[in-house]
């Protein structure tokens, strides 16, 4: 009788609803200037790309030599890109790598474009949603950058991005630029099937409004790793 009361264990145990509902994305574009405030979204949409593309974006980790710089940072890179990382921040003991920015989603270049077209931000430059060097998994931003431009050009990163002095970019790796895109796509999709849009990782008109709407604090189904 007890075992009657409970889950028949041969069934999975019940998953998430799909939802859109929480703080649209847009909110941020006149109310903030930190891309930590759609941090969570970003999460699952950097796991949807794990699934999508396994092994191609890799989680790295403060220590060592590593410290993140703010709240806003995601961070993502590829496996080549955050093994280089970590080889050059061992090479240069007792001088902290200050990494202000990794990979950047879909949702987050599309604040910071918006904020540039605003004239808000202090941002001087942003690149349009889908087209950032930091959607492609091998992209760094570093604050002390000055301290770092031989140790990193010694382990496989590039510092020639003309007016982007803290911008490192690891050419070797692969360039995954569009998946954040798509991965963003499938989510909307997976969790608005009334409302569904192409999955093609081109950031259009249907894209770039659903992305306006999206919740910042995350869908109610997330990436595959959910």
């Amino acid at each position: 009788m007890i075992a009657a009361c409970g889950t028949d264990p041969g069934e999975p145990p019940p998953g998430p609803d799909p939802s859109i509902e929480g703080t649209p994305v847009s909110t941020f574009e006149s109310t903030s200037c930190s891309t930590a405030d759609v941090l969570a979204l970003s999460i699952q949409i950097a796991e949807e790309v794990n699934c999508m593309l396994p092994g191609q974006l890799v989680e790295f980790e403060e220590g060592n030599g590593i410290v993140f710089a703010g709240g806003a940072v995601l961070p993502y890179l590829g496996e080549g890109a955050r093994d280089d990382l970590y080889a050059a921040a061992a090479a240069n003991p007792g001088v902290d790598v200050e990494v202000t920015s990794a990979f950047r989603t879909v949702v987050q270049q599309y604040l910071l474009r918006r904020w540039f077209e605003l004239g808000r931000c202090g941002i001087t430059a942003a690149a349009e949603p889908g087209q950032s060097n930091h959607e492609t998994g091998r992209a760094l931003d570093v604050s002390n950058f000055a301290a770092w431009v031989g140790t990193f050009a010694d382990h496989g990163w590039d510092h020639s991005v003309p007016g982007d002095p803290v911008h490192f970019d690891h050419l070797a790796s692969a360039d995954i630029r569009g998946a954040d895109v798509l991965a963003f796509q499938r989510l909307w999709n997976r969790n608005a099937p009334d409302d569904t849009i192409d999955e093609d990782g081109n950031f259009g008109p249907a894209t770039a409004d659903r992305v306006k709407l999206a919740p910042a604090e995350g869908f109610g189904i997330g990436g595959c790793l959910d």
